[in-house]
């Protein structure tokens, strides 16, 4: 049987497009500027208003204030985020216990101030070097930090007292000191930039050697993060995630010809889901299903 050599008529993609009266939106960008709608002298008389008005004009102003509410809820939601997890942290942090931190997060910080307040406890913090120990210094001390960073830095508006202002015995730490004390250590609870599909995170620089030392003296490792954290990205490259910053902070320009030496800091860690034990968000706790 021979195949007909005739293909039927292929449709064209227009006839797919369905008509509408309303202006397109072109970009995001444009969706909180008013809207440029022709005047009903120049469009058909079927697509105007008895007002004199186009249907348009008031779908795009509805939609602007729907967008303006909906940016509003998410503000909300992200403005009590630390201490939704925070009111985990009893159940977590128990008298007498040490528990092991890393960077200044605001998130984690919170996380020990709410256990605090009605427990005694010892955290050693490492000051990871060198890109925030400066953050690290001041949150001990007590002191605003030398600078602003992103949202994981912790600011003066993020807390009232330091956790030593809280009856908590802090012991500042260098990061190289991590394995020797690891074994000290009832439960180390760390911050994240992200948590990643496989349940990976891409975190400060310096938390995989942690987590790893955590791993040989079998010490349960705690992620607390915000919902918004969690990412779709999977990683399958995940080299291509690590961000890398001034290498002056590990070695500085005036230390000589630098010609002949690779100098790299890196800004972000990537640890493997099977380092990690439970992920405390603002919604639930969630047991690593790597360790299981």
């Amino acid at each position: 049987m021979e195949r007909s050599s005739s293909r039927p008529p292929m449709v064209s993609y227009g006839s797919f497009a369905t008509t509408t009266t309303e202006p397109p939106v072109v970009s995001m960008f444009r969706l909180l500027s008013y809207p440029q709608v022709e005047s009903p002298q120049a469009r058909s008389p079927g697509n105007a208003s008895p007002s004199g008005r186009t249907r348009g004009q008031f779908a795009l102003k509805d939609f602007k204030a729907e967008v303006i509410d909906g940016i509003g809820e998410i503000v909300d939601e992200l403005s009590q985020v630390e201490d939704q997890i925070a009111s985990y942290a009893l159940e977590h942090i128990h008298s007498d216990e040490v528990i092991l931190t890393y960077t200044s997060s605001v998130t984690v910080h919170k996380f020990l101030s709410k256990a605090a307040a009605k427990r005694k406890f010892t955290v050693i913090h490492a000051e990871s070097y060198p890109n925030s120990h400066r953050e690290t210094h001041a949150v001990v001390a007590g002191r605003p930090p030398a600078r602003s960073g992103d949202e994981e830095n912790l600011s003066p508006e993020s807390f009232q007292k330091s956790l030593t202002e809280l009856g908590v015995t802090v012991i500042l730490i260098p990061d190289s000191a991590v394995f020797a004390l690891m074994s000290r250590v009832n439960k180390v609870i760390l911050g994240t930039h992200s948590v990643l599909a496989n349940g990976g995170l891409v975190s400060e620089a310096g938390t995989r050697a942690i987590a790893n030392a955590a791993k040989v003296h079998k010490i349960p490792v705690i992620v607390v993060s915000g919902i918004y954290k969690l990412s779709p990205v999977y990683p399958f490259d995940y080299e291509s995630l690590i961000e890398y910053g001034d290498s002056s902070a590990v070695l500085p320009y005036e230390a000589g010809d630098l010609e002949k030496i690779d100098v790299e800091n890196p800004l972000y860690d990537y640890v493997p889901a099977e380092l990690v034990d439970l992920y405390i968000t603002n919604l639930e706790q969630i047991k690593n299903a790597w360790n299981e």
